[in-house]
């Protein structure tokens, strides 16, 4: 399983992205395959974030196909017509690697 983050910007007349915006991407989306859930970090407005959980092969898998849950999802929900989609990409974590680069003295 991945959390693929997409990262979304909108001009100002876009406002806010709906609260449905999760709720609205599954329910668009639900029938893609590896499609698991759907969550939304709305701050700070103009560029929310939508977490894509999903099963994949690989890592560049996940994040092409969060891609294309986004573009099934946008083009299906007019309230998604204003958002451009910046960047997909699963968040790297420092501290999941199991031996850490050593840090360096402060």
């Amino acid at each position: 399983m991945y959390l693929v983050h997409v990262h979304l910007w909108a001009s100002s007349a876009s406002g806010r992205l709906p609260h449905t915006t999760a709720a609205d991407i599954t329910g668009h989306a639900e029938e893609y395959e590896g499609l698991l859930h759907v969550s939304v970090h709305p701050d700070p407005e103009d560029r929310p974030v939508v977490g894509v959980y999903l099963r994949a092969a690989s890592l560049a898998e996940a994040e092409a196909a969060a891609v294309r849950v986004w573009q099934l999802a946008q083009t299906a929900l007019p309230s998604l017509a204003g958002w451009t989609l910046l960047r997909a990409e699963v968040p790297l974590l420092p501290q999941a690697l199991p031996n850490p680069p050593p840090q360096p003295p402060t």
